[in-house]
């Protein structure tokens, strides 16, 4: 974790959410390893890491990375390695969010950084949900990935409550994050991440497994990333 003072320079915001949780809620959810574990990412290990996609060899290596090789100015401001930065603006009870971008020459922001924004937005759309909707327990997850129209993943995800843009909460109440243009009538790389909370082993296996065997009958090239995580 690096600290220093910090300086002016020309970036754009290019993604903006509001939590409503205070400011000092929300640094220690994106200024913790505790705190991150429970909203960021997904998890994975070296299985399925050293990828471009997924550099380390891990959620918890990309956490301790997130906090360890990133410059913090607490309580509003985290600049990472690549001079990206996430500010935290308080709005009374509630707080304003932005991925802030460097100005890049000769370049579009669109081209640059389309694929960074959607990303980011599954993971900030999970930060909101933790802390808003408070789920109890520790979070485990299951990624989904690969080929599918925008209609053949929203029936695959099925019915929910609508978080925000582009997720539901399932009546188990897990997260559902979904990757995918749901007017897309052409197969397109697709991606959802569900989140759950507070499942022992047995319960987690049966989401997996449900949540695997759909999506493998169902989209092209289907990958599906889960860790064992033992339960005490």
């Amino acid at each position: 974790m690096n600290t220093s003072s910090p300086k002016g320079d020309t970036k754009r915001p290019i993604l903006e959410l509001v939590v409503n949780a205070s400011q000092g809620e929300v640094w220690r959810a994106v200024s913790t390893a505790e705190a991150l574990r429970e909203w960021f990412g997904y998890d994975y290990d070296d299985r399925h890491g050293g990828r471009p996609e997924r550099p380390a060899a891990g959620l918890d290596d990309e956490v301790r990375a997130f906090v360890e090789d990133s410059t913090l100015f607490p309580p509003g401001r985290i600049v990472f390695d690549d001079d990206t930065e996430l500010t935290l603006t308080a709005d009374g009870p509630r707080t304003i969010v932005r991925l802030v971008v460097p100005e890049v020459a000769d370049a579009t922001w669109e081209e640059l950084y389309e694929g960074v924004a959607e990303g980011w937005r599954f993971y900030l759309e999970q930060l909101r949900f933790w802390l808003e909707a408070a789920p109890e327990g520790a979070r485990r997850t299951v990624y989904l990935a690969g080929e599918a129209t925008g209609p053949e993943v929203i029936a695959l995800v099925g019915p929910g409550t609508p978080w925000y843009e582009a997720s539901v909460v399932t009546r188990d109440g897990w997260l559902v994050s979904v990757g995918a243009d749901p007017n897309a009538v052409e197969p397109a790389q697709v991606n959802v991440i569900v989140s759950t909370y507070g499942l022992d082993d047995t319960a987690f296996a049966a989401v997996r497994e449900g949540w695997a065997t759909r999506w493998r009958t169902a989209v092209k090239n289907p990958e599906v990333i889960t860790v064992e995580r033992t339960t005490s």
